[in-house]
């Protein structure tokens, strides 16, 4: 995989959704540590990444969902995975993050999750 990984970040009242866009590879982690730095200045007690738009993850790009986790865990932020295709979905699963992980169908249910 030698695409950018696309990365725009929307604010709410209580998080923010860092939305992904192309294949979660080689670049994955820097790109997706960068936007986490910037979400770190926020003070935002949660993060929704949106990988609705990503068609494809290979182990690097799991490892940068890996770092992503961990980072959020580290500063005490909730971490939500929304609108996993099934490549991604399937990469979560042969990882074994099911069970660590939140994960939920669409950005907008966890919008709605955390704005309740």
């Amino acid at each position: 995989m030698t695409n950018e990984l696309g990365v725009s970040v929307t604010t709410y009242p209580r998080g923010v959704v860092i939305h992904l866009s192309g294949p979660l590879g080689a670049g994955a982690a820097q790109r997706l540590g960068e936007a986490l730095a910037a979400v770190d200045e926020r003070a935002t007690p949660a993060v929704i990444l949106d990988l609705e738009q990503v068609p494809a993850c290979d182990v690097q790009g799991m490892g940068a969902i890996i770092a992503a986790m961990k980072h959020a865990a580290r500063r005490d932020i909730r971490l939500i995975m929304a609108a996993a295709g099934p490549p991604v979905a399937r990469a979560v699963e042969r990882h074994g993050l099911t069970e660590r992980a939140e994960l939920r169908h669409s950005v907008r249910e966890a919008v709605a999750e955390l704005e309740g």
